[in-house]
């Protein structure tokens, strides 16, 4: 704008110097030094102000001049290591100073820890053993039903006492130990149906064979608990005979424990019997079996 304002006055200039023969000067002085002189100052003053702008690089305004702020400029690719250095970046640009992130952001990064990385820890593993950990026998000597679903099975036998039916622990070995786990029998077809938990058991021809305790309907209509040797049921074993336990037609936690030549039981807490071998049987499987067309549920299982 100053530009044109100054190329203006000089051109007004020039223009008064040539017309200035047609203005009449004062009788002292000529008209050609009147025009002369105005025309001389006005082309001063348009060089005044055409320069005004054109100072050298670094050099104050003049006074009463308005400083004007120019933005830094972002360095382009392969600019000198000077340029970037002497930039000063405006308040758009510049990076915060501080170590200290704001408050939303440490909000954000403390609701990120362990709870914030929960859905990537596995859940707590179940002490019990997965119902399909277990291998089934039996069906040799009649068809019938193995369901593992969970920490659940279900034996669903057939009408015989003749045969027992189930499943073992096809990956555990036990010597001395505890077993535990929740049970309910369905009401058999044959008398005397029950259920057989052998700690140390093992398989012969399709069957279950080694110590046992085993927990039946009796013949008058209660159920018992008794030590015995599969695959012919049959009380024996030291403080041998049969102990009153509660009806398992409702769920009940049976505990059967073997040590060295010791086994015991409890239902529901209420001790059923302790009865000892005169030899240790070793080791063996975990093995369950059932007869007598009864259904037996078994649950939560834990080996210790």
């Amino acid at each position: 704008m100053k530009d044109g304002i100054a190329l203006t006055l000089l051109l007004l200039g020039v223009a008064i110097g040539v017309v200035g023969n047609w203005i009449k000067p004062p009788q002292k002085m000529t008209g050609r030094w009147v025009i002369g002189i105005f025309a001389l100052l006005l082309v001063a003053a348009s060089v005044f102000t055409f320069l005004e702008d054109r100072l050298p690089d670094g050099q104050s305004s003049p006074p009463g001049a308005q400083p004007t702020t120019v933005p830094a400029q972002i360095p382009t690719v392969g600019a000198p290591p000077s340029t970037v250095a002497t930039s000063t970046p405006t308040a758009s640009v510049r990076k915060p100073t501080s170590p200290k992130a704001a408050p939303g952001a440490t909000a954000t990064r403390s609701s990120a820890g362990p709870q914030g990385t929960s859905g990537k820890n596995k859940p707590p593993r179940s002490p019990y053993v997965a119902a399909n950990s277990f291998q089934r026998f039996g069906g040799t000597h009649g068809p019938f039903t193995l369901v593992a679903e969970g920490t659940a099975l279900r034996i669903d036998t057939p009408d015989s006492i003749e045969s027992q039916w189930g499943a073992y622990l096809k990956d555990h070995m036990m010597c001395d130990g505890t077993v535990e786990f929740d049970v309910r029998l369905g009401a058999g077809t044959v008398d005397y149906y029950g259920l057989a938990v052998l700690p140390r058991g093992g398989l012969d021809n399709d069957q279950a064979t080694g110590d046992a305790i085993i927990l039946y309907l009796d013949s008058d209509g209660s159920f018992i608990a008794k030590f015995s040797s599969l695959p012919t049921p049959g009380v024996g074993g030291v403080g041998g005979g049969s102990y009153p336990v509660a009806d398992l037609h409702q769920t009940r936690h049976i505990v059967v424990s073997a040590r060295g030549s010791t086994y015991s039981v409890r239902v529901d807490g209420v001790p059923a019997g302790q009865f000892a071998e005169t030899e240790s049987a070793g080791c063996g499987k975990l093995t369950l079996a059932a007869w007598g067309g009864t259904t037996a549920h078994i649950e939560d299982v834990l080996v210790q």
